[in-house]
């Protein structure tokens, strides 16, 4: 048994071998007919990169070759002079992947600077595609909240959180179960870090109450409760623990 399971992963390894070898060689095709025709090439030379990028990562674990390599591919979309409109969201997909990795190695300051190029080319798209990257714009703007947490950038935290809640107030009620969970969310987020962090409880359990709010009206529909009922007894144990906790305070005698 033991034999038919190395035989296997053998042949798993050179299954990807070869695919790695087939990637290398459609790249080098495409680089010699790249002077010709830059915007056909480019494009195709980065998706090749990105899948690459993704087997170093996936089934090698190899970082820092995925790295190097979604780096080029973000490279070669930037230097795309086209006008498809795909190749932007085909960078954002990069970035995101870059991001992702940049927090698994806790290099925050890279994750921040990648947000930030994201949520300006989200912020361009959805001057006119709003119904598709408005709430991309939102989601970017939660993210960066939470690294800015993370980063203990507490101030910046606050205004990014606001800005996404704004930005989510322009269409959450456009599809209330589609959107409205993530704007509870993004409450829940805001509140904890005035609870935690700010120190602030006031305006932490004004932001509870909202998130409860919000997931009390979702969780009205007897059809879409048991998608909500979970995130609402979240935010309404974390309204509960601020009491809790404000109350010990006030209970505590004084030094």
């Amino acid at each position: 048994m033991t034999s038919e399971i190395l035989f296997q992963e053998n042949t798993e390894i050179d299954s990807i071998q070869q695919m790695i070898t087939t990637i290398h060689n459609h790249i080098a095709e495409y680089r010699s007919n790249l002077s010709r025709r830059p915007n056909v090439y480019r494009p195709k030379i980065a998706e090749l990169q990105a899948n690459l990028a993704q087997i170093y990562w996936y089934d090698y674990k190899d970082y820092h070759s995925a790295e190097k390599l979604f780096l080029q591919a973000l490279e070669n979309y930037e230097k795309y002079s086209g006008r498809r409109i795909i190749i932007q969201s085909h960078k954002l997909k990069i970035m995101d992947f870059l991001v992702n990795l940049y927090n698994r190695s806790n290099r925050l300051e890279l994750s921040e600077q990648i947000l930030l190029r994201m949520l300006e080319i989200q912020k361009r798209l959805a001057e006119n595609y709003w119904w598709i990257y408005l709430e991309d714009v939102a989601i970017t703007q939660w993210r960066l909240g939470n690294l800015y947490v993370d980063m203990r950038r507490f101030n910046s935290a606050e205004r990014l959180y606001s800005a996404s809640l704004d930005t989510r107030s322009e269409f959450d009620r456009e599809d209330i179960y589609r959107y409205r969970p993530a704007t509870a969310q993004c409450q829940r987020s805001l509140g904890k870090l005035y609870e935690v962090h700010l120190k602030n409880y006031p305006k932490a359990e004004q932001c509870y109450r909202k998130s409860i709010e919000i997931l009390q009206e979702l969780c009205e529909n007897e059809y879409e409760r048991c998608n909500f009922i979970r995130s609402l007894q979240h935010s309404q144990l974390l309204l509960a623990h601020l009491h809790s906790d404000t109350s010990s305070e006030q209970d505590r005698p004084a030094n």
